[in-house]
């Protein structure tokens, strides 16, 4: 990221922030597949809060944030262009978003599928692992049996 301008902004265009993530998330099939939830969580990013990483002014990331009670924020949905992938730019942009609730909030979480199921979300947990989420329990109740929800916290 050396000679690089980065860049984290609070979205506050309903439609600007809803098109750019249907835009990063068609980007990634082997994540969001289905065209629904591509669909809802861009309508989602209307009402949380999202965040959008840039470098150089061309938009590569966001993370949409909602917050699940007065003590707790959920990574709602976290996507990055696959042309920046894996060059640190979710790392910092979790980084720094978490970072802006530290003071309001204790605890953070986010929901993936559960390990051992598919190869892409085993990376997902990688991910999530290495920034210091733990697992705090697998649930079929949200996305039904087919689809264990793995719910993973972390300490603010």
């Amino acid at each position: 990221m050396k000679d690089k301008v980065i860049r984290i902004r609070l979205e506050g265009n309903v439609a600007e922030k809803a098109s750019f993530v249907k835009k990063v998330l068609d980007d990634l099939p082997n994540w969001f597949e289905f065209e629904e939830a591509k669909v809802n969580y861009a309508e989602k990013s209307k009402i949380y809060d999202t965040y959008i990483i840039s470098e150089n002014n061309y938009d590569i990331g966001f993370l949409i944030v909602k917050e699940t009670s007065k003590d707790a924020i959920e990574i709602y949905c976290l996507g990055i262009l696959n042309e920046s992938r894996s060059k640190g730019y979710g790392r910092l942009l979790v980084d720094e978003v978490l970072n802006l609730y530290r003071k309001s909030h204790s605890f953070a979480q986010v929901k993936t599928l559960d390990e051992g199921l598919d190869k892409y979300y085993d990376q997902t947990i990688g991910f999530y692992k290495s920034l210091g989420f733990l697992k705090l329990e697998t649930i079929k109740e949200i996305w039904g049996d087919d689809n264990p929800c793995m719910i993973m916290v972390k300490s603010l």
